[in-house]
């Protein structure tokens, strides 16, 4: 206990759920930030509308069944360190591409506001609690976020 407070635990259905909250208010300021518009200043091609809706519509049922897998099973925590970490490195994309184009990239308020301290919460209880669920969670998570970078990427050509 700290300060008569019991320690939130990584799989914490609380925690878990706020970063699925935190994706939904994510995407909604992509959206509304023009995002399939804006990787045209990075890649000289815009997003399509649909492919933005299907890889964020997909995200979102493989986070809410990761969420619920990882609260029920010990077994599956790694699976909260992975939405933990494309969380965060998602937050280091769009800080990449705001630095890259010396201006806003659509997401970045949401990413640094909600997922740095969400993610790093949930990444910093992990290693204090289930060390051995980190390794696996991280790694996933970097190629799991790689893979949706390539994707929409690809989409653009």
């Amino acid at each position: 206990m700290l300060c008569g407070m019991a320690r939130w635990s990584y799989r914490d259905g609380s925690l878990l759920w706020m970063l699925v909250g935190a994706f939904a208010i994510h995407v909604a300021e992509e959206w509304f930030g023009g995002f399939p518009e804006w990787i045209r200043t990075v890649v000289s091609r815009p997003m399509p509308v649909a492919a933005f809706v299907i890889v964020n519509g997909i995200a979102m049922v493989l986070m809410i069944v990761g969420v619920r897998a990882a609260i029920r099973s010990e077994r599956s925590g790694w699976i909260a360190v992975t939405i933990a970490t494309i969380a965060l490195v998602n937050t280091v994309s769009h800080v990449a591409g705001a630095m890259l184009t010396r201006g806003y990239a659509p997401g970045l308020i949401s990413a640094i506001v909600l997922y740095v301290p969400l993610g790093s919460l949930t990444i910093i209880r992990a290693l204090d609690q289930a060390r051995h669920q980190v390794a696996r969670g991280v790694a996933l998570g970097v190629l799991l976020h790689a893979a949706v970078f390539v994707i929409a990427f690809a989409s653009t050509r």
